[in-house]
């Protein structure tokens, strides 16, 4: 496509409207299924209204030095388009044909951002306009010329500024490079790899029904599947040598696989029976690989032989907490991403045979730069910023980041000696989500995922005696925010959802009956880990102060709609989970020192914040984290969930335990990650969210409360299996909330292609 720099983003004509940029087709505001090469011939005869086409330019812009059935691909796109926008080649509207010549659009088109685009495609549609137009076109002109000094005076102004900026800061500006998509099926297509010569690229795509791994040509064409067996799988990453492409599969309890790159039934081999997120070796020797959860580094010889950890040492001396990894260039080291409350990212390079790392420091004066980019009075919005890439030079390290609720790919630049920072700058500005970037083995073409997202509090009509979903649900939070940790009053008349706005956090109100909503709270501060007091009077939550990152316990009142105190600020206690049958007390969450582990804490309410109350420990072990308490609808039980640290898969299962005190009931024993435990208003069901096949599903075990004891295996009772509406992975965000006839999700609608930066090297 041209460069999107002098295109217009939406092209207007008829009732249809075209979003260059995303690949969307639209009639009367509705998305059409229409894409792929179809909707890339469109786009090209939109680019050139009024002009005549010819195939030949046609096979040029599409399908340059690629064997294809030309004429076939040609008149079969026509045909779609014609199909989409209700045309016919008889009595055509919009595309005409011109026999041994080619192809036309015909029909007016308004071009966002560039009126001399429309004005040339109108005038040669319609000659006989142009005669009458040439004095209002003179005074245009004359208008033109003076707005064009006037501009030419502010474009110099804004050229001795930025560089002024550049020569402060030693940083580019954050500019917005030529950019060419590469991917044009629906849904979403993620994890870009690049073949070693450029030619290629690999990434998954859920065009199947399911994510699995294809390979396409850099310059287009139709895309070739490589996995064909059972499961998600995503994660591609080619070989430097170009032979393998490795892979992460959910089949059974998941792994990393490698595969020919040419794909092929029954050539793939499992290389471990563990592991996310697998990066090749310089060599093409070995696949290093992270663990999820649990923060350890694997490196996997490809030929055979077991996976050992590496960094051991390392990532215990900084708690585990690691983003994610890859090589450096030299094959020798690897460079960790650490997880930080700052708004700039921390890498070390660290040598796998053992030895002292390297921290990428960040001079002062670039940190002010990130710093005064982010917003919400310093919240972290980075939970799902993970990808980075290395130049193959050494010299950059490419890193996702998100601020104002757009995510963005920015270069940081370093000295290949030394490893410190020398320069940084913003190399897509876009108010969507750009992430995953991968660099091309010539340093020169940066491929990434370009998406969009809307994450929503959904409403399901529900039968929690049974635990079926008796329709269709609805989105009950506006698209303008993103809704988060979803909570039901016990009546199920009123939503509260904690809401993001461009990264500003306000606590929101919905009532289901009439549909009234608006915020119960705006300010600075975020509250979260919503808790309703059975008589639907108060509720309950966590509050932070976004500029200290003080915490504290408070309970908002419906009778004076406003806060109380339970604890001071600054005390950290963690997270509220539920109330009392009773009305007189909170489970909360509180971090033991000693043991660093989550431990659960009951806080009599009346006059807790003046000491009245004394809160006293009720769940605890040195070898789990404890959380997301809740009573039993008869206050004789405690469902929570225990997060322990298995070396190699996710380690968080479901267990109940008698309010008395007693052992611990497992009630759930997967190798997923299983979270938000919540009761049926009968006892009888315990509904929670497990990651399985790589994605959150709602699933319910049944519980004898007599007994004590579980009730059969785990079922499934939602499958939302694709992007167009599934549970987030952010599932430390996610809410469910469930009365006896609704239940209510934070979901998520994604969809996404790949594009390429051709001069990421500049």
């Amino acid at each position: 496509m041209a460069d999107l720099e002098r295109q217009p983003q939406l092209v207007r004509f008829g009732n249809f409207e075209a979003d260059l940029r995303s690949g969307e087709l639209r009639k009367e505001g509705v998305k059409l299924k229409f894409g792929g090469q179809p909707f890339q011939v469109l786009a090209f005869l939109l680019e050139h209204a009024g002009e005549v086409v010819t195939r030949e330019e046609l096979q040029k812009h599409l399908w340059p030095d690629t064997f294809v059935d030309v004429d076939h691909n040609l008149n079969t796109a026509i045909n779609k388009i014609r199909e989409a926008l209700g045309d016919s080649a008889e009595d055509p509207h919009f595309v005409e044909t011109l026999p041994k010549r080619g192809y036309r659009f015909i029909a007016p088109v308004e071009n966002r951002g560039l009126p001399a685009v429309e004005a040339k495609a109108r005038s040669q549609v319609h000659p006989a306009a142009e005669n009458g137009v040439i004095a209002s076109r003179q005074s245009r002109l004359r208008s033109w010329l003076i707005r064009s000094g006037v501009l030419l005076v502010v474009v110099m102004l804004l050229g001795f500024a930025a560089f002024f900026i550049y020569k402060k800061f030693h940083s580019g500006p954050a500019s917005q490079q030529a950019l060419t998509r590469l991917t044009f099926d629906d849904g979403l297509q993620i994890g870009a790899t690049w073949s070693p010569d450029g030619r290629f690229i690999a990434y998954s795509s859920n065009r199947g029904g399911k994510f699995d791994v294809w390979i396409q040509q850099a310059t287009g064409g139709d895309p070739v599947q490589v996995t064909k067996w059972p499961g998600n799988n995503w994660q591609p990453d080619w070989s430097p040598d170009g032979r393998y492409i490795a892979y992460r599969s959910e089949e059974g309890e998941g792994g990393i696989f490698v595969i020919p790159a040419l794909g092929g039934t029954g050539q793939e081999r499992k290389i471990s029976s563990f592991g996310y997120y697998p990066h090749w070796s310089p060599d093409s020797s070995q696949v290093l690989f992270e663990t999820g959860g649990t923060h350890r580094l694997y490196v996997a010889p490809v030929d055979a032989g077991q996976s050992i950890e590496v960094l051991s040492k390392f990532m215990a001396q900084h708690g585990g907490g690691v983003i994610s990894a890859s090589w450096h260039p030299d094959g020798r080291r690897i460079t960790v991403w650490l997880w930080t409350d700052s708004p700039y990212p921390e890498f070390w390079t660290v040598p796998i045979a053992g030895g002292e790392g390297v921290r990428t420091s960040i001079p002062p004066e670039l940190m002010r730069q990130l710093k005064e980019v982010s917003v919400g009075g310093g919240i972290r919005e980075w939970d799902e910023d993970v990808k980075f890439c290395w130049s193959p030079s050494g010299g950059a390290i490419y890193f996702e980041r998100t601020f104002g609720g757009a995510r963005n790919l920015w270069l940081m630049r370093v000295d290949p000696e030394t490893l410190q920072a020398t320069a940084i700058e913003r190399i897509t500005t876009g108010p969507g989500l750009d992430s995953e970037p991968a660099l091309s083995s010539d340093g020169k073409k940066l491929a990434y995922t370009a998406a969009s997202q809307t994450i929503r509090a959904w409403l399901f009509p529900f039968d929690a005696s049974t635990g079926k979903v008796l329709g269709e649900g609805k989105p009950v939070t506006p698209a303008t925010a993103e809704g988060w940790n979803p909570l039901l009053s016990r009546d199920g008349k009123l939503l509260v959802v904690t809401v993001n706005r461009a990264g500003r956090w306000q606590l929101w109100r919905k009532s289901l009956p009439d549909g009234e909503e608006g915020p119960l709270i705006a300010d600075a501060y975020m509250r979260r880990n919503l808790a309703w007091s059975p008589d639907g009077r108060r509720l309950a939550y966590s509050k932070q102060n976004a500029s200290t990152k003080d915490s504290q316990l408070v309970v908002w009142s419906t009778d004076d709609h406003s806060e109380h105190p339970l604890t001071d600020p600054g005390a950290a206690p963690g997270a509220v989970w539920d109330w009392s049958p009773d009305g007189k007390a909170l489970l909360f969450a509180k971090d033991n020192p000693d043991t660093q582990r989550a431990e659960t804490w009951i806080l009599p309410v009346a006059g807790a914040a003046s000491g009245g109350g004394q809160s006293r420990k009720i769940i605890f072990d040195t070898s789990y984290d404890i959380y997301q308490d809740h009573f039993s609808p008869d206050g004789q039980w405690i469902v929570f969930e225990a997060v322990g640290t298995q070396p190699t898969r996710p380690d968080s299962s479901i267990y109940v335990m008698r309010v008395s005190g007693g052992p611990w009931i497992r009630l759930t024993g997967d190798p997923y990650w299983e979270d938000k435990p919540r009761w049926s208003p009968d006892g009888k069901i315990v509904y929670f969210l497990s990651g399985q096949r790589g994605l959150f599903n709602v699933f319910g075990i049944r519980f004898d409360s007599a007994k004590g004891k579980p009730i059969g295996r785990p079922f499934a009772v939602t499958n939302f299996n694709t992007p167009s509406l599934m549970v987030p992975t952010d599932i430390g965000s996610v809410g469910m909330s469930l009365t006896s006839d609704q239940l209510v999700l934070t979901m998520g609608q994604f969809s996404g292609s790949i594009w390429s930066i051709n001069k990421a090297d500049r």
